[in-house]
This record gives C-alpha cells, structure tokens and sequence, in this order.
C-alpha cells in the first residue's frame, strides 16, 4: 500500500528502509503553519524525491507518525510530482500523546487498524506500515501500550511493524519481548536504528528471534556510528548469514523551511543517495556481492512489505 494506491509487490524495486518525507517537530507544521514557506519547502520534496527517483530509488518507506508532524496529503502531492513510491505509517513515535497513556490497549489496535484499512484523518490515503517508538532508558509504561497496540493491529491485519530503538541500551530485545507476549510472527516485524551499534551479537540476537533488521542512520552523527562502521556491522552478519533479513535505509528527516530563511544549499546528492552511491559501492568494494546489495535492496524490503516469500 503505498500513498497512491496500492501496488503489485514486484513494483516496489530499490526501496529504502526508514525514511522521512517532511518532519514537523512539536507538529508545528499543522499548529503554525504560517511560519513556512510551503512554496519552497514543497520544492525541495519534489527536487529531492526527484533525484532519488533518477538515482534509482524506486520506493521509500515514509516512517512519519503524528507526532512527528505526519502531513499524507503534502506526501501525496510531492510523491505525484516525483513519481517516488512512498509508503506511510499508522503508530505513534516517542512523543506519546496523553490520550494514548490511559486508552485501552484494544482501543490503540483500533486506531491503528482503521488508518491501514480505511484512510488517515480524513483522506482514504492507507497506510502500509505500523510505526512505533522506544529510545534512552527502554521501554516506559506508555511507550507499552502503543506496543502492544501495534502488536494487535498488525496481527488484525497482517500490516507489518517497524520501530525505532535506542540500540546501545538493547532496547530492541525489550520490543521483541513484548511482539512475542502479543503473538506476533516475528517476520512482520523491523528492529530499526540496528546499525548505531556495533555490537554484532546483540544484533544476530535479535535476528535469530525471526526480525528483520532495519541498518539505516547512514552515514552516521557525532558520538554515533560512522557509516564505515556501520557498513563493517552489516558485513559482518552478511558473512553470518543474515543477509535476508537486513533492509538499509537513511533515517532522512527534511523539515519545513521557514519563512525568511533561505534553504541550505545542496551539497552534494540528496541525502537519500547516500547508502546508493557511498555505503553499497563501497561494500562491494570490501567483498559483498553484488547480488547481496540488491537481496537487501530490493527483495527483502519486499518481503516485508508484503508478507510474501521469495
């Protein structure tokens, strides 16, 4: 299910793991939205989605929630202009709204599956993925519910799970833990963020009960991960042999441009080019295969989008 429709899975070609469209911390893009320039903001969407598209991205996996600002319409918009394939998120990230902290766990499921099966807000734009949220500190109360909301949406609908942890601290065993109480089948579900460590064992862990992994974050940010290491991380389970179950993605987050301040130059590709045309090459360069590269590219993002085998 992508923001225009639903597609045939052979479609979905290179796609991107965990990524962004547009970001609007706080929402602020819905709660001032007169403090954008949406002209130029719009602009540089289609101007970097476009160049994706002619880099060879095919599809991005658009893990925006609504605490995050999750605008579909505008995705909709840049994504007929760019032609990008995008697929849009159900869930809740780490800015939990109150209303979540005290609603049934069944409740949560509902939300959520309404979004997958009839529209977001008031559009009959589906999403195609559930998002969900755990950082520094693990698992809190809240953070639970919506896990466990998720964890019931998706085996109501067969719609897989992608979330966000805070690898250092492990907190993605905490989210398996809670999928596994919930009886979920491990495949639909992507440990995000697995490439901010570097802790291979921890990582063939979480693999060994039934995830994907989702190494993305490239290239890297102070005190994290440089896309080298990340790039060594990903060899090394490949020559684990896990290979089928790692997706790579960017982590990519544009947000609005205010008004009175002129967008940052482009320095270089877009952003989302960086794993096509630095961290992949630069793999095979090490040894991988390039048959590898696109398994991780193109058919296991498939596989857990659709739910289908190879």
């Amino acid at each position: 299910m992508t923001v225009l429709g639903p597609i045939d899975g052979s479609r979905l070609g290179v796609t991107l793991s965990h990524e962004h469209v547009l970001v609007g911390m706080g929402e602020d893009n819905h709660h001032y939205p007169w403090r954008f320039d949406w002209e130029a903001t719009r602009a540089n969407a289609v101007r970097e989605l476009s160049e994706a598209k002619a880099g060879g991205v095919d599809t991005i996996i658009d893990l925006t929630t609504p605490d995050l600002g999750r605008d579909v319409e505008f995705v909709r918009d840049v994504a007929q202009a760019s032609r990008m394939q995008v697929v849009v998120a159900t869930g809740i990230w780490r800015d939990i709204p109150r209303s979540f902290w005290t609603r049934d766990i069944d409740e949560i499921a509902d939300i959520f599956v309404h979004e997958i099966e009839v529209g977001i807000g008031r559009t009959d734009i589906r999403a195609g993925v559930i998002k969900v949220a755990n950082d520094m500190g693990g698992v809190t109360p809240e953070g639970e519910r919506v896990l466990r909301g998720a964890a019931r949406a998706c085996r109501r609908t067969g719609c897989p799970i992608s979330t966000h942890q805070w690898a250092p601290e492990e907190v993605g065993w905490q989210q398996v833990r809670i999928f596994e109480e919930e009886g979920v089948q491990m495949d639909r579900v992507a440990i995000g963020h697995s490439a901010d460590t570097t802790d291979v064992a921890y990582l063939e862990r979480l693999l060994q009960r039934g995830v994907y992994l989702s190494m993305d974050r490239y290239p890297g940010a102070p005190g994290r991960p440089t896309w080298e290491q990340r790039n060594a991380t990903v060899k090394a389970l490949i020559e684990r042999g896990w290979a089928e179950r790692l997706m790579l993605g960017h982590d990519y987050a544009p947000m609005p441009v205010v008004k009175g301040q002129e967008p940052a130059p482009a320095q270089g590709p877009t952003r989302y080019l960086f794993v096509s045309t630095v961290a992949a090459p630069a793999l095979v360069r090490d040894g991988v295969p390039q048959e590898t590269i696109d398994l991780m590219l193109r058919e296991v993002p498939r596989r857990f989008l659709t739910g289908e085998a190879g």
